[in-house]
């Protein structure tokens, strides 16, 4: 980087065969009244004082010499100059004189005196502002002003700056003058070479300003200086704009780099992974794109849709969309990846779909906790298909993975869905309860619209029952109330929730049967009951979940996979003593894989993940010298080299570590880590085979 004084009209304006093109996704130029004024009167000031002006830096860097003319990208500046240029235009409509005209117009355009270069309308004008900045100025300087958009900030600067040079000339001021007072501005002139990083640089320089998104980053730093980039912008970033659209930017930016590294992205790191994953990849900035676009088009599938999948497989999409169930993105990308690759056909797909989505449901429903779901999702690719030979049995090996899973992440069974349907509170699960009700309404015939239906307990909510409903519940009416009211047995659906209210069952059943002839399934049993008590709530309840059931079945493999390795067994942290003559080969972080090859690598990894969910914790513990297990004498985390056994820092932090443990000691630090966490004991599991002597000979 070369950072020298400067001259706005020497050294950017003046000189011959350049151009400096403003990046293609930078805003529209929209400089002020106020700000041009200003910087009218600076200029004015400037000559008739006969000193010069500081406007600022221009930050710009050279992208290619082409027909021996110079190419540049003003990274910072862009709205000044191009308010200098447009006002170098006025100036040359307002001369008075041909030497005048003459002087303005060479400032503004190339010119090639032998005709050697051809020097066409592209490369003819020194400034190149964004595409729609860009069709306004080409037209201006062509003097197509009828043909200008009388909205434009260009044009509406233009005639402002006509007026105030007008004035300044019925005062005795003349075009020369004003551009004289131009030449007194000066700058601070930043060049950026190829070695410097011009995304860093630029968000250096704006750091005062708006702060910018993780898209706004990515696209600079694949951009910014790239000699095409208005046709890679124009083929690959908008595209992914459109697809993606910019509210989503960031979400689909997280899920992109969780495919593709290890560990998790966070928000605020996550732009450093993305410059690790491009140049670790060896990507170039169209590589790079071509594939953020790949992915950018299955997201849109995700979240909108897409005509070019079956009608199914959109539903299925649909449905985990309103379930909320987002983190099976991470494993949906491979899976779609597979579908456009022709590994798997459209019903293998739409399979795994109904599975991923049937196994949303009834996780929910037997109310397992989520906080696994995005580790879970981020490994399951790897851990299902890390025999190539799986693929060929692709569905069956994804159920057969989750019947054998030994962690919460186990898929339910048919008897624990039952159950869990019949007796949970599922009215506080409102969107699937709402998505439930309706599917059982709708089974096999014309689709109900429920969109102006809401939720209606039959048995009211109200604790302060009616003598009337106390009476019909029976003795123990509160009892049958509490367990009961949120329940699948008691609730339907309604567009008449407030009419309803408290009324006796006898009214509700009337009002229920004449306001809703289209609601047939739900209303069923509660039409031909004379009284509403425990009784038929559960025989309701037992009538609708055998629905449900039905409409989202589980399809048992017809080919068993086996993911299980004779020599390894699972263990929790509930006895560390367990872990003594132990090899491991991975543990299981809230449904997180991850491979590891010793108990010490282990807990470096383990450690690196509770930091990712939580860097305060570890720092106060650094802070403090703190021991994590009562009865040890080590100091676990420090910011002092010395209070603790090794060298081994946290990676990032200035944090260091205690390392040399024995197994079992690393597995109480593990416990007492997760309880520190408040992270359930359950969300950790650990693989490992014997290594005791005698197992290796045999002898046990």
């Amino acid at each position: 980087m070369k950072i020298e004084p400067g001259r706005i009209i020497n050294d950017f304006i003046e000189p011959n065969k350049r151009q400096y093109s403003i990046p293609v996704y930078q805003r529209n130029y929209e400089w002020s009244k106020e700000q041009c004024v200003k910087l009218f009167e600076d200029i004015v000031l400037a000559f008739k004082k006969d000193r010069t002006h500081f406007c600022g830096s221009i930050v710009y860097a050279q992208i290619k010499e082409e027909h021996n003319i110079h190419y540049y990208v003003v990274i910072d500046g862009q709205q000044r100059l191009t308010t200098i240029y447009i006002m170098i235009k006025a100036l040359l409509d307002m001369a008075q004189t041909d030497k005048e005209k003459e002087a303005m117009n060479e400032a503004l355009v190339n010119y090639d005196k032998f005709d050697e270069y051809a020097v066409d309308t592209a490369s003819k004008l020194k400034l190149k502002p964004i595409k729609s900045d860009n069709n306004q100025l080409l037209l201006l300087m062509d003097n197509k002003q009828d043909q200008v958009d009388r909205t434009s900030g260009i044009w509406h600067n233009y005639e402002l700056f006509c007026e105030l040079i007008k004035e300044q000339q019925e005062d005795g001021l003349s075009v020369k003058d004003i551009y004289r007072g131009l030449e007194k501005l000066i700058c601070a002139k930043i060049s950026l070479d190829a070695d410097d990083n011009a995304q860093e640089i630029f968000e250096r320089i704006n750091s005062t300003g708006v702060p910018l998104s993780l898209a706004d980053k990515i696209r600079n730093f694949i951009l910014m200086v790239d000699a095409d980039q208005e046709k890679l912008f124009e083929e690959y970033w908008l595209p992914t704009e459109t697809a993606v659209t910019r509210d989503n930017m960031t979400a689909f930016f997280i899920d992109y780099l969780n495919i593709k590294i290890d560990s998790f992205a966070r928000e605020d790191l996550a732009y450093d992974v993305f410059k690790s994953v491009y140049y670790d990849g060896k990507y170039t900035n169209k590589s790079m794109l071509e594939e953020i676009l790949h992915y950018a088009k299955i997201y849109k599938a995700f979240l909108y849709g897409n005509s070019k999948y079956s009608k199914k497989t959109n539903q299925m999409l649909s449905d985990l969309q309103k379930l909320k169930q987002t983190t099976v993105f991470l494993f949906l990308f491979h899976v779609f990846d597979d579908y456009e690759s022709g590994i798997i056909s459209t019903a293998e797909l739409e399979k795994v779909l109904e599975f991923l989505r049937n196994y949303s449901i009834r996780r929910i429903i037997c109310e397992i906790s989520s906080n696994s779901l995005r580790g879970l999702y981020k490994t399951l690719y790897a851990r299902v298909f890390a025999r190539k030979e799986n693929k060929e049995h692709y569905y069956d090996s994804l159920v057969c993975f989750f019947s054998q899973l030994t962690s919460r992440d186990v898929l339910p069974t048919d008897a624990a869905f039952v159950t869990a349907l019949e007796v949970n509170n599922l009215y506080r699960k409102n969107a699937l309860c709402k998505y439930l009700l309706t599917a059982i309404e709708n089974q096999g015939k014309e689709q109900l619209i429920t969109d102006n239906l809401t939720i209606e307990h039959i048995m009211p909510q109200n604790k302060n029952l009616s003598t009337a409903w106390q009476t019909m519940l029976g003795e123990n009416w509160q009892e049958v109330r509490d367990k009961y009211i949120h329940t699948l047995g008691n609730l339907t659906l309604t567009g008449y929730n407030s009419e309803l209210g408290d009324k006796p069952f006898i009214d509700k059943k009337e009002l229920l049967t004449e306001a809703h002839t289209k609601v047939v399934t739900l209303y069923e049993d509660v039409k031909s009951c004379e009284s509403w008590d425990e009784k038929t709530i559960q025989s309701r309840a037992h009538r609708l979940s055998s629905i449900i059931i039905s409409l989202y079945p589980i399809a048992e493999a017809e080919y068993q996979v086996s993911f299980s390795d004779p020599r390894y067994q699972e263990y929790s942290c509930d006895d560390p003593d367990t872990a003594t003559y132990k090899a491991p080969n991975y543990f299981i972080l809230q449904g997180e894989r991850v491979n590891c090859s010793t108990f010490a690598d282990m807990l470096k990894q383990f450690i690196v993940r509770l930091y990712g969910i939580d860097k305060s914790i570890i720092e106060a513990m650094a802070r403090n010298n703190e021991r994590v297990v009562d009865w040890s004498q080590s100091i676990m985390f420090s910011y002092d080299e010395n209070k603790v056994n090794g060298d081994y820092k946290i990676s990032g932090t200035e944090i260091y570590e205690n390392v040399g443990y024995s197994a079992a000691h690393i597995m109480y630090i593990i416990r007492a880590l997760l309880d520190r966490y408040d992270i359930d004991r359950s969300d950790f599991a650990y693989s490992a085979r014997s290594n005791k002597p005698a197992d290796k000979e045999g002898n046990q």
